[in-house]
């Protein structure tokens, strides 16, 4: 299972939401409702982000030619 957090504009929260519960076995966690380890892991992802480590990361360019 993968992890994508995404960070979208208030306007257009719900009509995201809405797209994704429609996807099979996919989870909406909400940033309140998260474990203290699974907030600790977003934070450090967001931190390799900023760092532009992505070694944990898919390459999208690998991916997007499997789909």
């Amino acid at each position: 299972m993968k992890t994508i957090l995404l960070e979208i504009d208030d306007n257009n929260y719900q009509t995201i939401v809405s797209f994704i519960k429609l996807i099979p076995n996919c989870q909406i966690l909400e940033e309140n409702k998260l474990s203290k380890n699974e907030h600790q892991y977003i934070q450090n992802c967001i931190r390799q982000i900023e760092q532009k480590d992505y070694t944990e990361f898919d390459d999208w360019e690998l991916v997007k030619h499997s789909l």
